[in-house]
């Protein structure tokens, strides 16, 4: 699991920063490119947990609803974010109002993600085992960590209007 860790690191440190530069260039191959950095821990994930068949077929499925349903949560999350930004702009006053709605629709859509990653965790109970969950749970965050940390390496970016947004809240 160490060595897998360590390969899936350098891996991941070496195709992010591409997956940046491709998206900033090429929308399509960023999309592709980031497809295949999550098939790639998909399979990982298969072979690493001994899925059988049919757990195969049920995780492919759960995995990609989940996948789409959290994306949707995390752009939306970034939008809030960048709006509470721009509202508290130095020099120009903020709205109050638009403040306030902005910080409880950023608290909100951090509880949908939890409640996400919950309603994950209760449909894999019911094909995979606890140990096979546990393992995902672990992958999962350390993948998530992975890419968090190329993400800060690289700084902020901004990307054109309709694309993938990789501009974080402030930590």
């Amino acid at each position: 699991m160490a060595r897998f860790v360590s390969v899936f690191s350098c891996w991941l440190a070496l195709a992010a920063p591409l997956s940046a530069v491709l998206v900033a260039q090429q929308p399509p191959a960023a999309e592709r490119l980031r497809q295949q950095i999550v098939q790639r821990f998909v399979e990982t994930y298969r072979t690493q947990a001994g899925l059988t068949a049919e757990q195969q077929e049920k995780f492919g499925e759960v995995f990609r609803r989940s996948m789409q349903r959290r994306e949707e949560l995390q752009r939306r999350q970034r939008e809030l974010w960048q709006a509470l930004e721009g509202q508290m702009r130095p020099g120009v006053a903020a709205d109050p109002d638009s403040v306030t709605k902005l910080m409880d629709a950023i608290l909100a859509n951090s509880a949908a993600l939890v409640e996400q990653a919950r309603a994950e965790q209760r449909e894999y109970a019911t094909f995979l085992t606890p140990v096979q969950r546990a393992q995902l749970f672990i992958m999962w965050e350390r993948f998530q960590r992975q890419i968090e940390q190329v993400r800060r390496r690289m700084g902020p970016m901004r990307e054109p209007a309709g694309e993938i947004d990789v501009v974080r809240p402030p930590e």
